[in-house]
């Protein structure tokens, strides 16, 4: 599968012209040929942004909104625009862009336990569309397309988080405790945490694949290596490939 044969470029292949989760960003990883990495959102209106962040401030100077309180209109506004001048996209912009050229790995940045509204609209815009994988920190999300599209590649991201909500997910509900329902094709594990045996022996359990985030030095695509890792996410470096499966 071309999603643990490619390297995944984080964010798309962003740099100081283009920035992260941008068209131009995605474009150039598909003409360097990577994989892509991107984080989506829930506009106000319903419709799914490619956006990292809970709010706006970190990439839009003089703004602190919500992303989920923004429309689609809100953002095609001068002052909604990223750094270099270009519209936050639609998530539907990106696959139009990529169309199967590469694999899209798409992170719901979803925190909610039983409103799966992201998760459906995600899966609209996917369906029929192998090319395009799914992670999530939430565990209930990968139990959502277990159970609603079970023929999509799901991961389970994780890590050792200091964000509370995130804390609650991977240890009172968190996703070691859930594999047996959400059943994910492959482990997003955090680079900082690696090598991890424990974490081996659940990747061979589960029987799932293991990707490492985010590699961005030649070091840590070493410690990937010596980690057993069947792919990574990467930033900075230009890899040019990291391991035949």
């Amino acid at each position: 599968m071309r999603l643990f044969q490619v390297p995944i470029a984080h964010r798309g292949l962003h740099d100081e012209t283009s920035p992260e989760n941008s068209l131009s960003a995605y474009k150039k990883a598909v003409e360097h040929g990577y994989n892509i990495e991107t984080d989506v959102h829930l506009l106000k209106d319903g419709k799914v942004v490619c956006f990292h962040d809970f709010s706006v401030g970190r990439m839009i100077k003089g703004k602190s909104d919500k992303i989920e309180d923004l429309t689609y209109e809100d953002l095609c506004k001068d002052e909604y625009l990223l750094p270099n001048g270009e519209r936050i996209p639609l998530f539907e912009e990106l696959i139009g862009l990529v169309d199967g050229k590469v694999d899209i790995l798409c992170e719901l940045k979803s925190i909610n336990f039983y409103k799966f509204d992201l998760e459906s609209k995600v899966y609209e815009l996917i369906k029929g569309k192998p090319w395009i994988k799914v992670q999530a920190f939430n565990p209930f999300t990968i139990v959502w397309f277990a159970k609603n599209a079970p023929e999509v590649c799901r991961g389970q991201l994780a890590t050792n988080p200091a964000n509370s909500i995130l804390r609650f997910l991977q240890s009172v509900a968190g996703p070691f405790r859930m594999l047996k329902r959400s059943r994910p094709d492959f482990l997003a594990y955090d680079i900082l945490k690696l090598p991890d045996q424990k974490i081996n022996e659940i990747v061979k359990k589960y029987n799932m694949k293991l990707l490492t985030w985010t590699v961005d030095t030649d070091e840590k695509v070493a410690t990937a290596h010596g980690s057993n890792a069947d792919n990574i996410i990467f930033e900075k470096i230009r890899p040019v490939s990291f391991k035949e499966n």
